[in-house]
């Protein structure tokens, strides 16, 4: 209730008599306002308190199976190597993918599978992996997205030595093509570091690797590897390539695909948090 101000000690008036002789009561004196210094308090707090409407989005990691089917144009004779422990290079791919998703998912990494053909076209991330592994008599290694040249052309649908200018006879690549800039090839050179580092770590006769490991891939040694047709298909930030080691000799490493998937997804992870992703 309203009470008088402080000072009036004259309570409320009885009223005026209207013209009928009978009383009509005074509206009551006005309050002081009064202020709620605890409820505006508290009120602050929760408005501090309440979770921000719009959060930092999580790094989104584009997560490829190589020469897994639908294939991209200019490629589609690629369909991967035979042999390894699931009986072909694309069986390898698909299950290393799940279990890479899975733990980057688990780290809180928006992670998205890719198949051989990159959908939607020029795609943005932070990352780009494409997982593989080698033919028989093959090697380890990690190749990342270099400057300078572009995409591998090859004959028909991909036959042959990889070429930087298109061959007479080669099939149609999509367009447009994204690009690499120095930034992106130092980021990619950044994160195929780590992955290297981490894949060569557990590429052992004891984890039943008996291939070689090349580790990084020299900048201009192995076009297939540094000028992947995948990296000129996404956006991304940084875009690497993993052959996981070599069918055959590495089928019992191979097998482990929650091992491999650990040390590539511990890889991104550094990379993203020292890019201050994460």
């Amino acid at each position: 209730m309203c009470s008088p101000e402080s000072g009036d000690e004259r309570g409320p008036s009885p009223g005026r008599r209207n013209r009928g002789g009978c009383r009509t009561p005074e509206p009551l004196p006005c309050c002081r306002p009064v202020k709620h210094r605890l409820l505006i308090s508290l009120i602050a707090a929760v408005t501090v308190a309440a979770p921000a409407l719009a959060t930092a989005a999580r790094p989104v990691v584009l997560v490829q199976a190589g020469h897994v089917s639908p294939g991209e144009p200019g490629y589609l004779a690629q369909t991967g190597a035979s042999g390894g422990p699931f009986g072909g290079e694309s069986a390898f791919t698909t299950r290393l993918r799940k279990d890479v998703i899975a733990q980057l998912t688990a780290l809180g990494v928006d992670a998205r599978p890719l198949n051989a053909r990159v959908e939607p076209l020029g795609v943005a991330g932070a990352t780009f992996v494409s997982l593989h592994h080698d033919s028989a008599g093959g090697a380890a290694a990690v190749g990342r997205a270099v400057t300078g040249g572009g995409e591998n052309w090859y004959h028909g649908e991909g036959f042959g030595t990889a070429s930087q200018t298109p061959y007479g006879d080669s099939g149609a690549h999509r367009t447009p093509a994204t690009t690499v800039s120095a930034t992106v090839e130092r980021r990619s050179t950044s994160l195929a570091r780590r992955i290297a580092t981490r894949l060569g770590a557990i590429h052992t006769a004891r984890n039943g690797a008996h291939a070689s490991f090349s580790g990084l891939v020299p900048r201009n040694s192995n076009p297939r590897m540094n000028h992947f047709y995948g990296y000129y298909r996404t956006n991304a930030d940084a875009r690497v390539l993993v052959e996981a080691g070599a069918a055959g000799t590495d089928n019992v490493f191979l097998a482990k695909t929650s091992l491999i998937a650990h040390a590539i997804t511990q890889a991104i992870a550094d990379d993203l948090r020292a890019r201050g992703l994460r």
